[in-house]
């Protein structure tokens, strides 16, 4: 076996993006105690019901959470942890990078802005199996280590090993999962769009103002509620921003400490996430990605 994991951090490779790893399958740690009431409980789920050679499928933690609670998202915000899992696939097995819906603004017990979810979320993954053949009868064994960090008045870390086995397919035949399925179809359509897509609800520019930067979004339908959730790459050179505008025209002001000067050299792109209520009453989510090499100095 190898273990193949999707880390919660923003990438390796970029600060920004969860990266697949592998290394070697480790012994699972004893659980720890269980208590009355859990903040949080996890559960792995996939949309498949028995595993074909060489198929597609996704898998993820399903977070449901007691009211008052919070975990976080990828860049958690003024403070906090983003949640973290490590997928633990047989050998031959892919996984691809965490895949997180839209997040929530919420207030830290430290009085900090902070990045998040409430009440259920579930942050997955798309993987595809091994090419090779089972044999009648046998299984592949699934498991996710997920770590994350509780928050209501105050915060506790957490971490669960969550297993899953599923049967080999011997007939070629696809089974999805009828009730897991759904849930996570239900869940991909709060992912925001990437910003490459050409059905983005928007357009977008920006220019440096005084010590910062202004990005401006032009939307192709009405959009209220506009909220903005950096990167943690973006976060980490712009720690303030002001949102303002119309439903037709959004202006996000991305403000640096006082005494940082050099931001056009030292961030290569704004990126993030722009979160809105569509017409339709709708909370959905885009992606922004904009390169600030032309606005550098020589």
């Amino acid at each position: 076996m190898v273990l193949v994991g999707a880390m919660a951090a923003c990438g390796a490779a970029t600060p920004e993006e969860p990266v697949a790893r592998a290394r070697p399958l480790a012994a699972a740690e004893p659980p720890e105690a269980p208590s009355d009431r859990p903040p949080v409980r996890a559960e792995l789920i996939s949309d498949i019901a028995i595993v074909q050679p060489g198929d597609a499928f996704r898998i993820g933690v399903l977070f449901t959470l007691e009211p008052g609670w919070h975990v976080h998202w990828a860049n958690p915000g003024g403070s906090g942890e983003p949640v973290a899992i490590d997928f633990r696939l047989p050998e031959r097995f892919e996984v691809g990078p965490l895949q997180w819906p839209v997040p929530v603004r919420f207030t830290q017990p430290d009085g900090r802005v902070g990045y998040g979810y409430r009440d259920e979320v579930l942050i997955y993954a798309e993987g595809r199996a091994s090419n090779r053949d089972v044999d009648d009868g046998e299984t592949w064994p699934l498991a996710a280590e997920a770590r994350w960090l509780a928050c209501a008045a105050e915060c506790a870390p957490d971490r669960a090993t969550l297993t899953l086995a599923l049967p080999g397919s011997i007939s070629g035949t696809r089974l999805v999962d009828l009730v897991n399925a759904p849930r996570i179809d239900a869940w991909a359509r709060r992912l925001p769009l990437p910003s490459g897509s050409a059905v983005l609800p928007f357009t977008a520019a920006s220019a440096p103002e005084a010590a910062g930067f202004v990005v401006s979004l032009s939307w192709r339908t009405p959009a209220a509620g506009v909220e903005w959730f950096p990167f943690e790459a973006t976060s980490a050179v712009f720690p303030t921003s002001d949102v303002g505008g119309s439903t037709r025209r959004t202006r996000i002001a991305l403000i640096p400490p006082a005494s940082r000067t050099d931001t056009g050299r030292t961030l290569a792109a704004i990126r993030g996430v722009v979160a809105y209520t569509d017409v339709a009453g709708e909370r959905r989510g885009a992606e922004v990605f904009l390169p600030l090499d032309r606005h550098a100095g020589p």
